[in-house]
C-alpha cells in the first residue's frame, strides 16, 4: 500500500543516515590523537578571533557613544574654555610690534650707525628720497625676552581650534536633534491644524515654507517628532473634502499599505543586512531637508564661523580677536543688547536705505552747483577736489557728511561772500535737518526702543513666573492671605510637572483604555485646545464659592 511504501522509504533513509554517521565516527576514531587535537585547537582559535573582533567593534562603538555624550554634557563648559583661551591669545597679541627690518636685525643696524649717516645728508636728498622711496615689507613679530610666548601662542592656537571643532560636534549631539524636532513639530501642527499645503499655500517669498514642502512626501517624516501618525490624521481630516488620493500623493502615502487586512496577508521578509540595502534605505530627500534646516540655524552658523576664524588664526594670529565677541553671545544681558539691533532689523535696513537715497539727492545737487566748495587741499597750487566725479562725491557725503556733527557744511569751504551763499545756506541747513536730526535720530530711536521693549518683555515674563500661577493665572496676592499660600498652591494643587506627566501618560496610553475624563482631555489636546486648563479657577476659589 502507499502507506507501507512511505514507511519503508523513511526507514531506509534513517538507516542510510545512521550508516553515514557510523562511517564518519569510525574515520574519526582511526585518526591519530594529534590530528584531533589540532582540529579542535583550530576551531577554538577561529571562534576566539571572531568573538574578539566582534567585541572590539562593540567596545569601539560604546566608547564613541560615551565620548559624544561627554561632549554633549560639557558643551557649555567647552564654550567657556574656548573663550578663556581666546582671552589668553589676545593677551599675548598685545606684545606684537611692527618693524621695517626682520626680527633680530634691528639691533645690528642701530649699532652700525647706518641711520646716522643717512640723516647727515642734505635736505634736497631727503625730499627726493621721500618722493622716490617705495614702502618696503613690514614685519610683525612678538617682542619678548623670555622666549615662552611664541610657543605658548602656537600651542593655545592649536588647542583653541580643537576645542572649536569639538564644540560643533557637541552642538550636533545636544542641540541639532532639538532643532529638527522643533521644525518637524511646527510643520506637523501647521499641516494638521491649519491645513498648510492643502487648504492654503505658503507665500512665494516664504523660503522656509517652500523648503519644508520638500519633506512632506518622504517616508522618514516625522522622525524626531513624537506623533508618528500625523500623516494619517491629516488624511482622515481632509481626505473626504479634498480627496484621499490627492492628499496621499502630497504626503507620500500608499493607500494600499493602510489596509490592515492586506498587511496581515503579506509575509514579512527577512531583513537584508548588506551594505547595498543600507545605502538604498537612506532617505535622501529627508537628509537634504535636514541639512538645510541645520545649516540655516543661527547657532550652528555661528559655531562654523567661530571655527573658520580659529583656522584663519593660524595664518594670521589677529583673527583670534574675533573670538572675543563670544562674550556677547554667552552673557544673556549682552545678548539682549545685540538683539536690540536685529529686533527691528527690517525697519532699520529700510531707514538706512532711505538715508542713502537722501544723501544721494544732496550729492546730485552738490555735483551740479557746489563743486568748487569741495576743495580739501591747503595748497592752492594743488587742489584736492572731492566732487569732480559722482562716485567720489557720493562717498565723501556718506563718509564725512553723515559723520559730521553739523552736517556737510562743517566739512567744506565757507560760502561767505560767494554768489551762491544763500543757496549754500539752504543746502547746509536742510542736510543737517533731514539727515542728522531726523534720519540718524530715527535709527538711534529704533535701536533704543527695541532694547527697552526686549528688556520689558523679559522683566514681565520673570515677574509673571514669580507672582502668577502658570496653570490658572491667579496672582500670588490672592493666595498669600494665608502663610505660604502661593507656594503650597503651585507645588501641590497646580504643579506644572503633574500636568506634563498627565499629558505624557495620555500620549503613551492606548486610546481604547481612556476613561471619560481622559478621552475629553485627549480630544482637546489633539485639537491643541487648552480649555481643560483651569484658567482663573482653583480649589480654594471653588471652596469659597460654596461657602457663599
Amino acid at each position: 500500500s502507499p502507506f507501507s511504501l512511505l514507511l519503508s522509504l523513511s526507514v531506509s533513509e534513517e538507516n542510510g543516515e545512521k550508516a553515514e554517521k557510523e562511517t564518519e565516527e569510525a574515520a574519526e576514531a582511526e585518526e591519530p590523537p594529534q590530528l584531533k587535537e589540532r582540529k579542535k585547537k583550530v576551531k577554538r582559535e577561529q571562534k576566539t578571533v571572531s568573538d574578539g573582533g566582534f567585541d572590539f567593534w562593540n567596545e569601539l562603538e560604546i566608547q564613541r557613544i560615551k565620548f559624544l555624550n561627554y561632549l554633549s554634557r560639557n558643551f557649555y563648559n567647552l564654550r567657556f574654555l574656548a573663550l578663556f583661551i581666546a582671552f589668553a591669545l589676545n593677551f599675548i597679541l598685545l606684545f606684537y610690534r611692527v618693524s621695517d627690518s626682520p626680527p633680530g636685525e634691528e639691533d645690528i643696524l642701530e649699532g652700525s650707525g647706518v641711520f646716522e649717516e643717512e640723516e647727515e645728508g642734505s635736505g634736497m636728498e631727503e625730499a627726493g628720497g621721500e618722493e622716490d622711496e617705495e614702502e618696503g615689507p613690514v614685519y610683525f613679530f612678538l617682542e619678548e625676552s623670555t622666549g615662552y610666548m611664541q610657543p605658548s601662542l602656537s600651542f593655545l592656537a592649536i588647542l583653541h581650534t580643537l576645542i572649536s571643532f569639538l564644540c560643533i560636534i557637541g552642538y550636533n549631539c545636544l542641540k541639532v536633534p532639538l532643532v529638527i524636532f522643533k521644525r518637524e513639530k511646527e510643520l506637523a501642527r501647521k499641516l494638521e491644524f491649519d491645513g498648510l499645503y492643502i487648504t492654503e499655500q505658503p507665500e512665494d517669498d516664504d523660503i522656509k515654507g517652500q523648503w519644508d514642502r520638500l519633506v512632506l512626501n518622504t517616508p522618514s517624516f516625522p522622525s524626531n517628532y513624537w506623533d508618528k501618525f500625523v500623516k494619517r490624521k491629516v488624511l482622515e481630516k481632509y481626505g473626504d473634502i479634498y480627496g484621499r488620493e490627492r492628499i496621499a500623493e502630497l504626503l507620500g502615502m500608499d493607500l494600499a499599505s493602510l489596509d490592515i487586512s492586506a498587511q496581515q496577508q503579506e509575509k514579512k521578509s527577512e531583513p537584508d543586512n548588506s551594505v547595498l540595502s543600507w545605502i538604498t534605505s537612506i532617505d535622501i530627500k529627508y537628509q537634504i531637508w535636514k541639512f538645510g534646516v541645520v545649516f540655516t540655524d543661527n547657532s550652528f552658523l555661528y559655531l562654523v564661523w567661530y571655527l573658520v576664524m580659529s583656522l584663519l588664526g593660524h595664518y594670521n594670529n589677529f583673527f583670534f580677536a574675533c573670538h572675543l565677541l563670544d562674550i556677547a553671545m554667552g552673557v544673556k544681558t549682552l545678548r539682549t543688547i545685540l538683539s536690540s539691533v536685529t529686533h527691528n532689523g527690517k525697519q532699520l535696513m529700510m531707514t538706512v536705505g532711505l538715508l542713502a537715497v537722501v544723501v544721494y539727492l544732496y550729492t546730485v545737487v552738490a555735483f551740479n552747483f557746489f563743486r568748487k566748495f569741495y576743495n580739501k587741499s591747503e595748497d592752492e597750487d594743488e587742489p584736492d577736489m572731492k566732487c569732480d566725479d559722482m562716485m567720489t562725491c557720493y562717498l565723501f557725503h556718506m563718509y564725512v557728511g553723515v559723520r559730521a556733527g553739523g552736517g556737510i557744511g562743517d566739512e567744506i569751504e565757507d560760502p561767505a561772500g560767494d554768489e551762491y551763499e544763500l543757496y549754500r545756506v539752504v543746502f547746509d541747513i536742510t542736510f543737517f535737518f533731514f539727515v542728522i536730526v531726523i534720519l540718524l535720530a530715527i535709527i538711534q530711536g529704533l535701536i533704543i526702543d527695541a532694547f527697552g521693549e526686549l528688556r520689558d518683555q523679559q522683566e514681565q515674563v520673570k515677574e509673571d513666573m514669580e507672582t502668577k500661577c502658570f496653570i490658572c493665572g491667579i496672582g500670588s496676592d490672592y493666595f498669600d492671605t494665608t502663610p505660604h499660600g502661593f507656594e503650597t498652591h503651585t507645588l501641590e494643587e497646580h504643579n506644572l510637572a503633574n500636568y506634563m506627566f498627565f499629558l505624557m501618560y495620555l500620549i503613551n496610553k492606548d486610546e481604547t483604555e481612556h476613561t471619560g475624563q481622559e478621552s475629553y482631555v485627549w480630544k482637546m489636546y489633539q485639537e491643541r485646545c487648552w480649555d481643560f486648563f483651569p484658567a482663573g479657577d482653583c480649589f480654594r476659589k471653588q471652596y469659597e464659592d460654596l461657602l457663599g
